[in-house]
């Protein structure tokens, strides 16, 4: 019996293995179930084929092994072992394990390096017993510039004490899952080294890892032969592109690049190895090679770039994408590569499922895909576009980019506005003129390491030349980027709309597109009602978004880090704001100028226009600080004044406390949101101190709803404040394994005492509270089932 497989059936085979994967994350029904169901249809399937009626296996039988198939292996691989170090969290151990990747440096504003080692654990030593244990961790070890400590390399012991934790998400729907990245590289925990350090002891490694060491001091050779001809910057920039890796990098480059949709180029990706195989194919046919060899060469290329780059699992992913693309072409049968594709995807989700939350899987598959399936059509139409019409005749030179850039984006456009909530207008010229500046960077850049290891001065001048040629595309590129519409920011696209623009772009059918704009429609057009207060999670920080009945956005307190390391206003609050279609901000209400509450709004000022922003009793200048903002250009920001109320669309805001004077957290201003019966009260970081004053001069604070306040610490809430306030809901803003000891037992033993549902954004993520003025529901993002708001 002759057996002929499509290629739409094994898209079909692909699309029910993710299916059952999606379903066991989603519903986690009993694996044994899942196990019979699996083996009885491979039974089932079995007594079909022996009596010759393969179509009923093929149509029917197969797709529910695959989906059975995708299901066990994600329990499979989600369950860790019993001696996995995430089972150690929240515990105070000592860790000894073997650094399994290139150690990274960062060097902060505030002086301080952070080094970070990815290490494969050994062993953990917990109440003085050392007991065996697997898995990979995070290890964070932060000194002075002037402290050395022993170079370390791959594969040597490494050992540390300290507090260990679990990964953690900003849990808010549009943040990207990095929990489950790690995950599927064996990594679930991190620790930051305690008072005592890291100890390092050199180890001599087998054959393999004297080879990863040697790959390693190939790409500290670049890195330092490129910072000895050009800047700090420069240098990490263009490292970046060749090897990967963010360290370093100017962060106006990285948001200009994202502007013009090129940031891709800054990490080692796809086009990075089409391009290498392209320029290999270029030397081959100018050399005349067989098509054979020129393929055999072009793949050898790539898998040698791959190990170059440290074999990191998304540049292998990477590397099997862009040898696909490079096949297909190379022998122009687009048919064969797009097999290839789907039988490289169906072996690596099977090998680890986990891969389908990886945002550098889901780009890298639905890219690979548009070059293969649309790049040929689209390059097709332009043609006939603009070379019949002579008034608009463009070389192939730019029809070839700006076919690739529209069959790159349409494929992956759900998943580029999931994220990121952006669209590119500027991505065809960058690419047209941008990108080649960039690829003979990357090109030339491999080429001068090589060159500066036989003639190093040769090998210097041809660096500065690199530079150079850098300078002239990022300048180039901030032209583009700061065009006007450069970029636009679009909505959120939910799981159904999302799918229907698949089915519309498989089936090429308009009325199934038609349907998916109406969905869009309703959800951009949407008004009621009803109001939702939305308590961000911020990690150790405050942050609450209010939105009225027509959509207009209050924002109370922004979050934000201690010592700038992480920006939560640009890196959290943002793309929430932006998943939830927000393009302007009404107002925002501070309670106080402390980092954690108002680090983040310089973030929001910059990227969204601002009505009005109301504060404490601090100085302007002291929140310009804070903001990153020079204080001349902040504009509209005013101390708000006690018993001053603010009515926005029929949500009314109170402050029932401002102080004038003082420093630290009893300068904490006090507000309450007001939407018919039910009543919000922010308190930010308030005092027992203040709380009592409150209290004594009879303002009321009965409330619906507390945010608790200083994050749930023993200095704010006091017995005589909750019974006051009443609340049937409180909620602590407080952030995963702080070092705090948020939120206090105490505080919680009061907060049950008045009988308060207590919710956490620690635990539950993004806590959403909808009212009509009289009914109030809740939702917790955590619960969220398909990537839904609650």
């Amino acid at each position: 019996m002759k057996i002929k497989i499509s290629n739409q059936f094994l898209n079909f085979l692909l699309a029910f293995l993710t299916a059952g994967i999606l379903f066991a994350e989603y519903f986690s029904p009993p694996i044994k179930i899942l196990l019979a169901i699996c083996a009885a249809l491979i039974f089932v399937g079995i007594i079909f084929t022996w009596r010759k009626d393969f179509s009923v296996v093929a149509k029917i039988i197969f797709p529910i092994i695959f989906f059975a198939l995708g299901a066990a292996r994600f329990f499979s691989v989600d369950n860790l072992p019993a001696n996995d170090i995430s089972k150690f969290a929240n515990k105070s151990v000592k860790i000894f394990g073997a650094i399994r990747e290139e150690p990274q440096t960062k060097i902060f504003a505030n002086d301080s390096v952070q080094n970070s080692f990815i290490v494969d654990v050994e062993s953990v030593q917990v109440d003085g017993k050392k007991i065996s244990a697997s898995g990979g961790v995070i290890l964070n070890f932060y000194h002075k510039p002037t402290e050395n400590f022993s170079a370390a390399r791959i594969g040597d012991k490494i050992s540390c004490g300290g507090n260990l934790k679990l990964l953690n998400n900003y849990k808010n729907p549009g943040q990207i899952d990095n929990v489950t990245r790690n995950k599927a590289n064996k990594i679930t925990a991190r620790i930051s080294a305690d008072k005592s350090g890291i100890e390092i002891i050199s180890v001599e490694g087998n054959l393999w890892t004297k080879f990863l060491r040697l790959l390693a001091e190939v790409r500290e050779h670049y890195r330092t032969e490129m910072s000895e001809v050009m800047s700090s910057e420069d240098a990490a920039a263009i490292f970046a592109m060749l090897f990967g890796g963010y360290a370093g990098i100017n962060p106006e480059l990285v948001t200009e690049f994202q502007t013009t949709g090129i940031v891709h180029i800054l990490s080692v990706s796809g086009s990075h190895m089409s391009l290498l195989a392209a320029a290999t194919a270029y030397l081959c046919l100018l050399l005349k090679f067989p098509r054979q060899i020129t393929v055999a060469l072009g793949i050898f290329v790539i898998a040698t770039y791959t190990l170059l780059s440290g074999m990191l699992p998304q540049v292998i992913r990477s590397a099997a994408m862009g040898i696909l693309v490079f096949v297909g072409t190379a022998f122009e049968l687009e048919a064969i590569g797009a097999r290839l594709l789907t039988l490289t995807a169906l072996a690596m989700l099977i090998n680890q499922p986990l891969l389908i939350f990886d945002i550098s899987f889901q780009l890298s598959f639905s890219s690979t895909a548009g070059l293969l399936y649309l790049s040929p059509k689209i390059s097709s139409l332009l043609e006939k576009i603009f070379q019949n019409n002579y008034a608009l005749r463009i070389t192939n030179y730019a029809l070839t980019p700006a076919a690739v850039t529209f069959s790159a984006q349409i494929a992956s456009l759900p998943i580029i506005i999931w994220y990121f909530n952006q669209v590119s207008l500027s991505s065809i010229p960058a690419n047209i003129f941008v990108m080649p500046l960039l690829e003979i960077v990357i090109v030339g850049g491999l080429l001068a390491g090589i060159l500066a290891a036989v003639i190093p001065f040769a090998g210097k001048i041809f660096f500065v030349g690199e530079a150079l040629i850098f300078g002239a595309a990022a300048e180039l590129n901030k032209i583009f980027a700061n065009l006007p519409f450069s970029s636009i920011q679009v909505p959120s696209l939910g799981i159904a709309a999302g799918f229907i623009y698949y089915l519309a772009l498989i089936f090429r059918r308009a009325e199934i597109l038609l349907l998916m704009i109406f969905l869009l429609a309703i959800n951009f057009f949407k008004a009621g009602g009803e109001v939702e207060i939305n308590f961000v999670d911020v990690g150790q920080g405050d942050c609450a978004v209010v939105f009225t009945p027509h959509r207009k956005c209050l924002i109370f307190d922004t979050g934000g880090v201690r010592e700038k390391v992480f920006d939560v206003g640009e890196r959290v609050l943002i793309p929430y704001l932006k998943h939830e279609n927000i393009f302007e901000v009404e107002k925002i209400f501070l309670t106080h100028v402390h980092e954690d509450h108002s680090g983040g709004a310089g973030a929001v000022i910059k990227k969204f226009p601002v009505g009005e922003i109301v504060t404490a009793g601090e100085s302007k200048s002291e929140y310009a600080a804070v903001f990153g903002i020079a204080e001349e250009k902040i504009k509209n920001l005013r101390a708000g004044q006690e018993g001053e109320i603010f009515n926005i669309d029929g949500v009314e805001v109170k402050i029932l406390y401002a102080p004038k004077v003082g420093t630290g957290n009893e300068v904490s201003n006090v507000y309450q949101i007001r939407y018919g019966d039910i009543k919000i009260l922010i308190t930010g970081d308030l005092v027992k101190e203040i709380e009592s004053d409150m209290l004594s001069k009879k303002i009321s604070v009965e409330s619906t709803i507390l945010k608790v306040g200083h994050h749930g610490s023993a200095t704010s809430s006091s017995e005589e404040f909750l019974q006051a306030v009443s609340p049937k809901c409180a909620v602590i803003c407080v952030g995963y394994g702080n070092n705090f000891g948020h939120p206090r037992a105490e505080v919680l033993e009061r907060l049950e005492k008045v009988h308060a549902k207590i919710f956490r954004t620690d635990k539950d993520g993004l806590i959403t509270f909808k009212t009509d003025g009289k009914n109030l529901s809740v939702g917790k993002f955590v619960n969220v089932k398909f990537m839904k708001r609650p």
